[in-house]
């Protein structure tokens, strides 16, 4: 009996590191089908969407926003909606599809978008914004690779979701009521930097009108950003990965590390914080 009941243990272990191993297997696949379908992260290279994303961060992008895609591809099997005016998404860059970036929609098919004075018009509508002050960030000079600073300045932009119907060349009262039509169908704000002076006459654009089933996207960053504004691309509504919900992590300076008082760490304040 003895020997048999030796057999049997020394069996049992094969036995049990298989089925470990199986689920083990089963627990990857599970989360590479998660990833293809439901939420993927996403790091943020540099400064181009700041003050809304630092690089450093690391975001988690739904891949439900929209619809339901075919996992590993493009394909939308069962469409939700589309992006709206003011959603963070992330996308294939379609001068190079290998690429991914982050930037926020800011039109839609048919629409004209223009910026003067650094004010943004979308349709001929001017979208209203508030002066919140300065704000500094951090990210790494491109030429060199090295850390550097940059202190810009902070304003709340209000982007009308409805029907954008204007005219550039109109007063302000217009300008505000065209504005008023628009926002009846909801307003996004959302936060922005511009790190040059204002130049007077200084204009972009107009850029559009966007192709039908396309998306015109613009930096945050708006003097820091390569978007849509380089060359006039769109983003094709089916290379859009999906919208940027939260940030699930962030590591730069100014974070804390056991207590560390320089050099980079874990940014807490950042953690877990929703994207507008």
């Amino acid at each position: 009996m003895a020997p048999g009941r030796g057999a049997a243990g020394t069996g049992g272990a094969p036995a049990r590191r298989g089925g470990l191993l199986r689920a083990l297997l089963a627990a990857l696949a599970l989360a590479l089908l998660a990833r293809a379908t439901v939420a993927e992260p996403f790091a943020v290279p540099g400064g181009s969407m700041a003050p809304t994303l630092l690089e450093g961060d690391v975001v988690a992008v739904s891949r439900l926003a929209y619809g339901v895609k075919l996992p590993f591809s493009g394909l939308t099997l069962l469409p939700f909606t589309s992006p709206r005016r003011g959603d963070v998404v992330v996308f294939s860059d379609p001068r190079d599809r290998s690429r991914r970036m982050v930037r926020r929609v800011i039109g839609l098919a048919g629409d004209v978008v223009e910026l003067r004075e650094q004010r943004l018009f979308i349709g001929g509508v001017a979208q209203p914004r508030l002066d919140g002050g300065e704000f500094s960030y951090d990210e790494h000079d491109q030429a060199s690779a090295t850390p550097r600073s940059d202190t810009c300045r902070r304003f709340r932009e209000m982007l009308a979701l409805g029907r954008q119907a204007g005219d550039v060349e109109e007063g302000p009262e217009r300008q505000a009521a065209a504005w008023s039509r628009a926002a009846a169908a909801g307003v996004m704000g959302h936060d922005l930097l511009q790190c040059r002076r204002v130049r007077a006459g200084r204009g972009e654009g107009p850029f559009g009108p966007v192709r039908p089933g396309h998306l015109f996207v613009l930096g945050d960053n708006r003097d820091r950003a390569n978007d849509g504004r380089d060359g006039g691309w769109q983003v094709p509504v089916e290379e859009v990965v999906g919208r940027v919900s939260l940030v699930a992590w962030s590591w730069g300076r100014g974070g804390w590390w056991f207590g560390a008082s320089a050099g980079p760490g874990v940014r807490i304040d950042r953690l877990l914080k929703p994207v507008e």
